[in-house]
């Protein structure tokens, strides 16, 4: 009786082990999978906004964004540092400065507060209107019109074009060049240690 009850208890403790065995063994294999996946698969969430002040959809992937994306920014920015008066162009060029990489941050203010000096102190204003944009890269060329005035008399009407280059680091987008460049080449890079506006 006892041999029959051990035997009945040993054969149950053999199943459950591998029972066990085959569970263990399964859950390794699904751990496996699962690390394979999660470092293969490109898990990050790609958005597709349509905010109210932008007017076209764009989305952000990562540190990627679309050419709508960089073509609205970018526009924004030339408007933020190319429409001034003397009373407002502080703000805007401080507004412009919280997007500025930590890498080019020095020189684009030094850049910008040279030029703030000599707008004040020939107290201009400017209105800038944008006509086309395009995209390279990370680099965005927007071109347009710029009237500049001294009090009420314009002083000069003309069509500009600047290059911004732009850094993205978990969505979020810095401005690293800022720069008038050539209408009909806006993508040559010329290798000067100071990036003029």
């Amino acid at each position: 009786m006892n041999l029959q009850r051990f035997r009945s208890r040993l054969m149950a403790a053999q199943f459950n082990g591998k029972l066990w065995f085959v569970m263990a063994v399964t859950m390794a294999m699904s751990n496996l999978l699962l690390t394979s996946h999660v470092i293969t698969n490109d898990s990050r969430e790609k958005t597709i906004l349509v905010p109210p002040k932008l007017e076209q959809p764009f989305w952000i992937h990562g540190n990627e964004a679309s050419p709508e994306y960089l073509i609205q920014v970018g526009e924004w920015f030339a408007g933020l540092l190319l429409s001034y008066t003397p009373k407002n162009l502080d703000y805007r060029i401080q507004t412009f400065l919280r997007y500025a990489s930590p890498g080019a941050y020095s020189v684009l203010q030094t850049q910008l507060f040279d030029e703030a000096k000599r707008i004040k102190q020939h107290e201009m204003s400017a209105m800038f209107f944008p006509t086309d944009a395009r995209v390279r890269g990370e680099y965005v060329a927007i071109f347009g019109q710029q009237v500049i005035r001294v009090g009420k008399e314009i002083v000069s009407e003309k069509t500009i074009a600047y290059r911004l280059k732009f850094q993205f680091q978990s969505g979020f987008v810095h401005v690293t060049e800022f720069k008038e460049v050539q209408h009909d080449k806006p993508f040559v890079i010329h290798h000067a240690t100071d990036p003029a506006r």
